[in-house]
């Protein structure tokens, strides 16, 4: 059912089961093989959606590992809370969340890749659903079998197939009442629709996985062919003039796959961020899973959108977190800190990030609003609110990473402090 040979690369890895007949043939598989497999642990997934069964779902799952020496990890997800925030409906909600912690183990080292169990019949249904959607000739190429964080080696693999391995081997499994609910429109293509089509073209489902494979192919050679995007911090970039024609929506889809946001873009997405081109800078695209597209200048920014840091933080030597940043204050000069005099440092001085009224004397230039040295910097807007400052009331005595305030110079036998900052995302 799985070629070993196709997993050699890979030392260890993450299997995410649900405890549905899919992924439990896909751990049974790797129990059965693990002589000829990589190392493997578990990961479940209680998404608090179905009560007693969606806990019982996981207990089943915790309980299987263990009889069998296996570890496994249950993460709990607030679906609901998440979605009524973001405005998401379930299915999505419900996937974003799922992919970032997937994306947190394989970039945290814990595992090369993160396996599923989709198969070529969940394959077929995504194609046909990215159609509906609008979707471009990324949308038709369905699911890869690697995206570099997840590894689906069941993906040509059909459904009757697994099925007749669970009965064949025993495999132990339970059933999610929800995969019934034809509300969920996944359920209603898998259960409603493709049947149908298939009632009048027996192979639909083979033929729309053909399409998938060939459309890869020609995503693959455009791709080669497209600008590709420059890494800045956490954004990927291209320049705006090259937003046009397919090489422009295959550069934008690529862009937004080094950052991990090619989730459910459609073809509006990719109107919209067209349109910057002839849009005011600054101007912004929402995208799903809070991924942004930003017209910066002659180029347009593509980055995840994160909350903005609100609190104070004390001024002291050591770490300080402040969102998606970090910044160190030490007595050891380290490369690119920036060196103050430690005796003007005002005793009332705190970490917080920008606001409304911040004024800034800047090493060797004239006061003036925070706002407009941004501008004066060409800091990018949608990275202002984030990055962290020092302060004394409205007054601006450190743009950390960037520049010090005139009162903090060092002279002559002034003792120095180094601070230095990072991105912890």
């Amino acid at each position: 059912m799985i070629h070993a040979g196709e997993l050699s690369n890979f030392k260890k890895v993450v299997l995410a089961v649900s405890g549905g007949r899919d992924s439990m043939c896909m751990l049974h598989f790797f129990i059965e093989n693990a002589g000829r497999l990589p190392a493997f642990t578990v990961l479940n997934f209680e998404h608090g959606l179905r009560g007693e069964e969606s806990s019982a779902d996981s207990a089943f799952v915790a309980a299987y590992c263990k009889e069998r020496g296996i570890a496994c990890d249950i993460v709990e997800l607030d679906c609901k809370s998440f979605c009524r925030t973001h405005g998401y409906g379930i299915e999505q909600g419900a996937r974003i969340l799922r992919r970032r912690e997937f994306e947190r183990i394989v970039k945290c080292g814990m595992a090369d890749r993160v396996l599923t169990a989709h198969h070529a019949d969940d394959n077929a249904e995504s194609i046909l659903m990215h159609i509906f959607r609008g979707s471009g000739l990324k949308g038709l190429c369905g699911i890869p079998r690697d995206d570099g964080v997840v590894y689906r080696p069941l993906i040509d693999v059909t459904a009757e197939r697994i099925a007749e391995y669970a009965v064949k081997k025993g495999v132990e499994y339970r059933e999610d009442a929800t995969n019934n609910d034809t509300g969920f429109s996944r359920n209603y293509v898998r259960k409603v629709l493709l049947p149908m089509i298939e009632s009048r073209f027996p192979n639909a489902k083979s033929g729309i996985s053909m399409l998938g494979k060939r459309a890869f192919q020609a995503y693959e050679y455009i791709a080669a062919h497209s600008p590709q995007a420059k890494l800045e911090g956490q954004a990927a970039v291209l320049e705006i003039d090259c937003l046009h024609g397919v090489t422009g929506e295959t550069a934008v889809f690529e862009a937004l796959g080094r950052i991990g946001g090619r989730v459910d873009v459609t073809s509006d997405h990719i109107a919209a961020i067209f349109a910057l081109a002839e849009s005011e800078n600054g101007s912004t695209v929402y995208l799903p899973s809070a991924f942004r597209a930003c017209r910066v200048g002659d180029e347009v920014h593509f980055y995840r959108e994160t909350p903005v840091f609100t609190k104070e933080l004390p001024f002291e030597t050591g770490g300080a977190v402040l969102g998606e940043y970090e910044v160190t204050v030490s007595k050891k000069a380290e490369p690119g800190a920036l060196r103050i005099n430690a005796a003007a440092v005002p005793k009332n001085a705190v970490w917080r990030t920008r606001r409304d009224g911040d004024r800034f004397l800047p090493f060797g230039g004239g006061r003036r609003s925070l706002g407009d040295w941004f501008t004066d910097k060409k800091v990018p807007k949608y990275l202002r609110p984030h990055i962290p400052v020092l302060a004394d009331g409205s007054d601006i005595c450190v743009v950390a990473g960037m520049e010090i305030s005139q009162n903090l110079k060092v002279k002559e036998g002034d003792d120095c402090l180094y601070i230095s900052v990072r991105r912890t995302l």
